[in-house]
Formats: C-alpha cells, structure tokens, sequence
C-alpha cells in the first residue's frame, strides 16, 4: 500500500513542479482578489512540496527491506521505530536499496536545505544592514504627509520600504518634488502597508527559497509571482485611505523600475502594470477553478506529509529509539 502511494506522490510531485506555472498564471485573476492569501498561500506551498518529496524515501522504508548497514543493536532498534510508526499492514519488499538510506537520505537533505536556507536568509539582513546603514548616515528622519520617512538627497524619484527594523520607508527629495499631496499620501500609504503587514518576511523567505532551487520550474513561477501579490496588497491598502486615482497617478510618475538609491531587501512601490488592477479590480469567476485546484492540492500534499511525519514523530517520542 505503502509503495504503491509513494509512487503516486512521487509522479504528483513531478506534475506540481513542471505544471505548477500553468495553474498559477491560470489562477491569477482569482488569487489578485486576495493577494496577501495568495502571496502566503504560494511560498507555504513550495514548503509543502519540499515537505512532501522529503517524505517519499521514509514512505518506501515501511515497505522496502535491504542489506543489513547498520550493526545487530542499531538494526533492531530501526526496524522497532519502523513498525512502530507503519500505518501499513503488509508484507516487505526485498531490494538492494538498505532501507537506512531511505531514511538517512531524506534527513540529509532536510538538513542541508535548513543549513542553506538559513544562510541565504542571514546574508540577506545582512547586505539590506549595510545598505540601509549607508541610506541612514546620508538621510534624514522626516514627518512627511503623517508619515516617519528617511529622506535621502538625490534627483531621481523613488519612495521604497525597508524592513522596520532597518529604518522604514525611505524617500529621495526627487520623489518629494515630483509628487503632489494626494500621490504623495498614496504613496506612503503603500510603503507603510508593507511594513504593517510584514510584506518583507513573505518577500525574503519566498527569494531564499528560490536562490538554489529557481531551477524547479514551480519554485521559479512562484518566486516570481509573489512580489507582485504583495505590490497588490499594498496597493489595495493604500487605495482603501486615500483613492485609486492618487495612487495610480503617483505609479506613472514613479515609473515602471527602481531608480536612484534603492537599498537591497526594498521593496518598492513600482510597476504601471498594476494600475488595470487598480483602475478595474478584477471581477467574476475567472481564475476560480485553477485557484480552487491549487488548494486542493496543497491540501493533499498537506495531508500526505503529515501522515509519514507524524507517525515517525510519534514513534520517536514514545521512546523506540
């Protein structure tokens, strides 16, 4: 039974990898309506399938036997946590596989993955800490329209929010000279929406995730969709206070790139490619098939997951080991 399921999460795994583009692009009418759900829903389903593919070598192991690795003691106690945590009734397959391996490799790789992920996540504060510190020692705190900003001396036009910690929503005295009241007031509407919703947690997590793995084609779709789903929660934030017109209008003036002294980790408010969702939010059905197919299947992976896990988990703490 066992054999037969990881075989079936193993294909269901590859068809999520190379079909997972096609049903965001496809759910993307849908999901813009709820950006912020669908901005944590796609970076908690990239840890979900890595959870899942973590979970296909302990699934064979309940089925699977080997050549004996590990010494007579060490070898009794495995097979006690195996049967221990076998949801399965059912005889054991022999192979040439030692059923260790499917165990140890999965933790391996878990382990890796934690090490690296960390280390992305670290260099990461790291670079935005120094960027930020440069922007600090060349800027000024200001209340601009209500809003504390750190206003940088440059001509190019840009208003951008770092991490709170790191100092906040920055502005260039360019972008205050360009903009009038009301675009101004939208726009650091925008900027302050990011940091109340913590649009940067989702915003680093999502890039450090895709630093070593863009090369699955789901991982890269999902790294890319997601700083827009935040541009648009933003943006859907900043509408509700103070108009689309305003904030649409300070968008064309901004332009469709970062320009002037954009820290690492900002996140900015850029992109004519949002003002059709601004001027016209998306209405109807379109995209709530694929948005729904998503979900179910995250739920199946979900489900999936903590059937192997849970049961290992329990095994352990109950003391098999």
């Amino acid at each position: 039974m066992s054999t037969a399921l990881a075989v079936l999460t193993g294909l269901g795994l590859v068809l999520t990898a190379v079909g997972g583009p096609w049903l965001v692009r496809r759910a993307a009418p849908a999901l813009v309506r709820a950006p912020l759900v669908a901005a944590a829903l796609l970076t908690g389903g990239v840890l979900l399938w890595l959870a899942t593919l973590l979970a296909v070598g302990p699934m064979l192991a309940w089925t699977l036997s080997g050549p004996a690795v590990l010494p007579g003691t060490a070898g009794e106690v495995c097979q006690r946590c195996l049967s221990a945590a076998n949801p399965f009734a059912g005889s054991l397959v022999d192979t040439a596989v030692p059923v260790v391996l499917l165990l140890a490799v999965p933790a391996l790789v878990a382990g890796v993955l934690a090490v690296v992920l960390g280390r992305e996540l670290v260099l990461r504060r790291q670079e935005t800490s120094r960027t930020a510190g440069t922007l600090r020692s060349a800027g000024v705190m200001r209340l601009v329209a209500g809003h504390r900003v750190l206003v940088v001396a440059d001509d190019a036009a840009a208003v951008f929010a770092l991490p709170a910690r790191h100092g906040g929503v920055v502005a260039t005295t360019g972008a205050l000279d360009a903009l009038d009241g009301t675009g101004l007031a939208a726009v650091l509407a925008h900027e302050e929406a990011h940091l109340r919703q913590r649009h940067h947690l989702v915003a680093t997590l999502t890039e450090a995730l895709a630093t070593h793995l863009r090369w699955i084609p789901v991982v890269s779709a999902v790294a890319d969709a997601v700083p827009t789903y935040l541009e648009i929660a933003a943006d859907d934030a900043a509408r509700r206070q103070v108009g689309a017109t305003a904030l649409a209008g300070a968008l064309l003036i901004l332009g469709d790139a970062p320009r002037g002294p954009v820290a690492a980790g900002a996140l900015h408010a850029t992109g004519p490619d949002r003002i059709r969702h601004l001027v016209a939010p998306g209405t109807g059905r379109a995209g709530t098939w694929p948005a729904v197919a998503i979900g179910a299947h995250l739920g199946v992976l979900a489900a999936v997951t903590l059937a192997v896990h849970v049961p290992y988990a329990n095994a352990v703490l109950s003391g098999c080991a």
